[in-house]
C-alpha cells in the first residue's frame, strides 16, 4: 500500500515532509520519503492523501483496563455495591477488554500502557500484540503499596494492590508481580506520614533493587514532591502523575535527568473525578466530549444515570452548590501547579509523554486523550512538541521505541490520517479519518461505537 501526496509528521520532532510517500508492506512500514525516495512498486494499492496529514498512532501512556471510566469501576470513590457490585464489574472488564480496544482505535490510539490493574491485565500484551483490531499493550499488574484501598480488592483473583508493610512483604510482592509476567512494577507511593518516611523510603529503595533484579522497570505514583524525589532515588523510570503539591525544584530535575525518567502529566484526571462526583451530587449528568463517537454505549448509559447513585452521596453534599464550587476551586489550584511543573520539566529536557489515567471516572477510554493533549497545549506546550509527546515519547515510556511511535522504515505500520495539521493545533487529531494498525487500514467511521451528532 502506498500513501501518496500527504504531509508526513513522523513523530521525531523534525520538520513535516510535504508531498510525501509512505509505503507499507504487510504489517511494516517499508519506506517514508519523497516520491523519488519511495516509488510505489507495481501492483501497490495507491491511496491518495493529498491535503491530508499522516502521523504515527497515538500512545496513551497511562490507562487502566480494570476500570471503566465511571464510578462503578472505582468503588473507593463512591461506594454503591447495591447498584454496581465491584466483583461483577471486574469480571465484566476481564471478559471484554475488546471494548476498550475499540475505543482506542476509534480515537487513533494504537498503543497503551496499563500502569496498574488486576492480575489478568498482565496477559493483555501477548493477547493483542499481533492483532490489527486492538492497541499494543504494556501492563504492570497489581500495584505495590503501603496504603491500599480495600474497596478495590474484589477477591483473590480480582485485586489491585499488593502490600509492602515490611521489607519481606514488599519483596514478596515484587516477586509476585514478576511471576505474573509483567515488564514493569508500579509502586503507589502516596504521601508518607512523617514518622514513617525514613522507613518507607529505605523500603522503596529495596523494592527498586528487587524489581531491577527481575528485569522490571520501576514506575511510581507519587504526586507529592518529596515522595517523587524518593521514587527517583529508587530508580523510577516513569513517574505516572504530575507533581502537584508544589513546584518541582532543581534536585528533582537533576534526578529525573540522571534516570532518563519519563514524566506523565495526567492533567485532567482529578478534574474529571470531581466532575463525576459533582454530577451525581447535583443529579446533573455530564455532557461527554466524544466528537468521534468512541465511548461505548454501556458507559454512556451509566454516566447519564446520576439519579440512581445520588442516594449514596453524603446527604450534606446532595444538591449543595457550595460543595461543588469548593471542590472545583481546589482542583483549579492543583491544576495550576501541574501546568507550571509541566513547563519546567519540559524545559529541563526531561521526556514528557501524554497520559490520561483512562478508566477513572469521566476519564474515558479513548477520547480523553484529545482533552489531555489540548490541556497540555493550554498549559503552554507547543502543538508540534505535543505530537512527539503523544507518539514517540509514549512509545519510550512503554519501552517500545524500536517498534512504533515514529513513522520510519522497519517499524510496525501504525499510522493516522488527519484532515487538519496537528503541528498547528492538537485539536486536529479530532479530524481523524483513517487509522492503520499493523498494516490494516480502518476508516474512522467504521470504528465508531455510537452516532456522532
Amino acid at each position: 500500500m502506498a500513501f501518496v501526496g500527504g504531509t508526513v509528521i513522523d513523530g521525531s520532532g523534525g520538520d513535516p515532509l510535504e508531498n510525501a510517500v509512505v509505503l507499507v508492506r504487510g504489517d511494516r512500514i517499508q519506506c517514508v520519503g519523497t516520491p523519488a525516495d519511495c516509488p510505489a512498486p507495481d501492483g501497490a494499492t495507491v491511496v491518495d492523501v493529498t491535503g491530508r496529514f499522516l502521523t504515527p498512532g497515538l500512545v496513551d501512556a497511562h490507562v487502566h483496563f480494570s476500570q471503566t471510566g465511571w464510578l462503578d469501576g472505582r468503588p473507593d470513590g463512591l461506594p454503591a455495591a447495591e447498584v454496581y457490585p465491584y466483583l461483577e464489574t471486574s469480571r465484566a472488564n476481564r471478559s471484554n477488554p475488546e471494548r476498550w480496544h475499540r475505543s482506542y482505535l476509534c480515537t487513533g490510539i494504537t498503543a497503551v500502557f496499563d500502569v496498574g490493574g488486576h492480575p489478568w491485565t498482565t496477559a493483555l500484551p501477548a493477547a493483542f500484540e499481533d492483532r490489527d483490531d486492538g492497541a499494543h499493550v504494556r501492563a504492570a499488574g497489581p500495584l505495590v503499596t503501603f496504603g491500599g484501598r480495600p474497596e478495590l480488592q474484589a477477591d483473590e483473583e480480582m485485586y489491585t494492590f499488593l502490600p509492602m508493610g515490611s521489607d519481606a512483604e514488599a519483596l514478596e510482592s515484587v516477586d509476585a508481580v514478576a511471576g505474573m509476567g509483567s515488564s514493569a512494577l508500579k509502586v503507589w507511593y502516596l504521601r508518607v506520614p512523617a514518622q514513617r518516611r525514613a522507613e518507607m523510603d529505605a523500603r522503596l529503595m529495596k523494592v527498586g533493587d528487587r524489581a531491577r533484579s527481575h528485569g522490571l522497570d520501576l514506575i511510581v505514583h507519587s504526586t507529592g514532591l518529596r515522595e517523587a524525589k524518593a521514587a527517583l532515588r529508587a530508580g523510577a523510570k516513569v513517574l505516572v502523575h504530575s507533581v502537584e503539591d508544589q513546584p518541582v525544584d532543581e534536585e528533582f530535575l537533576e534526578l529525573a535527568r540522571a534516570n532518563g525518567t519519563v514524566y506523565l502529566p495526567t492533567l485532567l484526571v482529578g478534574e474529571n473525578w470531581g466532575r463525576a462526583v459533582i454530577s451525581v451530587a447535583m443529579d446533573t449528568p455530564q455532557a461527554l466530549d466524544d466528537s468521534n463517537g468512541c465511548v461505548d454505549p454501556n458507559t454512556v448509559a451509566k454516566v447519564n444515570d446520576t439519579a440512581t447513585l445520588q442516594a449514596f452521596v453524603p446527604e450534606r453534599n446532595r444538591g449543595n452548590l457550595e460543595y461543588a464550587l469548593e471542590r472545583m476551586r481546589r482542583t483549579g489550584q492543583t491544576q495550576a501547579v501541574m501546568a507550571v511543573n509541566l513547563r519546567r520539566v519540559h524545559e529541563a529536557g526531561i521526556t514528557v509523554a501524554t497520559a490520561t489515567d483512562a478508566g477513572n471516572p469521566l476519564t474515558l477510554h479513548g477520547p480523553s486523550i484529545y482533552n489531555e493533549m489540548e490541556s497540555m497545549q493550554a498549559a503552554g506546550i507547543p502543538a508540534a512538541e505535543i505530537v512527539v509527546m503523544s507518539t514517540r515519547n509514549g512509545a519510550r515510556a512503554m519501552n517500545r521505541e524500536d517498534d512504533f511511535g515514529t513513522l520510519e522504515a522497519g517499524k510496525v505500520a501504525d499510522l493516522l490520517i488527519l484532515a487538519e495539521d496537528p503541528t498547528e493545533d492538537v485539536r486536529a487529531f479530532r479530524s481523524l479519518t483513517h487509522v492503520m494498525r499493523a498494516g490494516t487500514l480502518h476508516e474512522q467511521v467504521d470504528l465508531r461505537l455510537r452516532p456522532v451528532s
